[in-house]
């Protein structure tokens, strides 16, 4: 995935990126760091075409990522089945009637033979630890089995990019180490993971680079994770610590 030079202002007037350009290649897993407002989800969401840059162009798995390529419905397919997003708030990605109806719901969408989704649903079930509340509505559910669900309902389409808003933001202790661990095995799998997160320690035990984003929407550095995380005056400048 990558993206080059692209500029983002919400209603044309508050700017959230400006001249920001990145590159990830395939396998690598990159966690984006700034202070909050920095424009991390922005970017995100940019990679993911749910929104599109005022000025710039974003690629994904060598397509140019815009209203109107995926307003092909193959394309958009294709692009969906490939690449997932997960949200930092659950609750904004969940709305089936059941845990096993929205790890369903993606396949569905994309046609897959009904067999195939109800096997891909039970081993998404079964890896996550949901098989009990594979009926419970998602509303019912704790914080951290939410978050579970969440990732879940992006696994079972098998993407190739997978990427996280602030994935342990408001988790607890285990279950933000279980989360950490699940992504370890995903990247040692071969997913490409971005991840949008102020979790230092998260970035230190995933990230083969860190992008920090400036509180002017720019780049302030990409670099190997080692290198960024032990600058402290590039981290204080990114209001990364105090």
């Amino acid at each position: 995935m990558s993206c080059r030079r692209v500029g983002y202002a919400y209603l044309g007037r508050f700017p959230a990126l400006e001249d920001v350009s990145l590159d990830v290649a395939a396998g690598e897993c990159v966690a984006l760091l700034g202070a909050n407002g920095s424009g991390k989800s922005t970017l995100l969401k940019l990679l993911d075409g749910l929104v599109h840059p005022d000025r710039g162009q974003v690629l994904a798995l060598g397509d140019p990522v815009t209203e109107d390529a995926l307003a092909d419905p193959a394309a958009n397919a294709r692009f969906r089945g490939r690449v997932g997003f997960v949200f930092q708030r659950s609750e904004a990605q969940l709305f089936s009637a059941s845990v096993r109806d929205e790890l369903a719901f993606g396949c569905r969408q994309l046609g897959l033979p009904a067999s195939e989704t109800a096997t891909r649903v039970e081993d998404a079930l079964d890896m996550l630890g949901l098989a009990d509340v594979a009926d419970r509505s998602p509303v019912h559910l704790s914080g951290g089995q939410a978050k579970r669900v969440a990732l879940g309902s992006v696994l079972v389409m098998n993407p190739d990019v997978i990427l996280l808003d602030e994935p342990t933001a408001a988790l607890d202790p285990r279950t933000a180490s279980w989360l950490a661990d699940m992504l370890g095995r995903l990247r040692d799998a071969g997913k490409t993971l971005v991840l949008a997160t102020h979790d230092l320690a998260l970035a230190e035990a995933l990230a083969d680079r860190c992008v920090v984003l400036g509180e002017d929407h720019r780049v302030l550095t990409d670099a190997p994770t080692g290198r960024v995380l032990s600058d402290r005056d590039l981290l204080l400048r990114a209001n990364l610590v105090a």
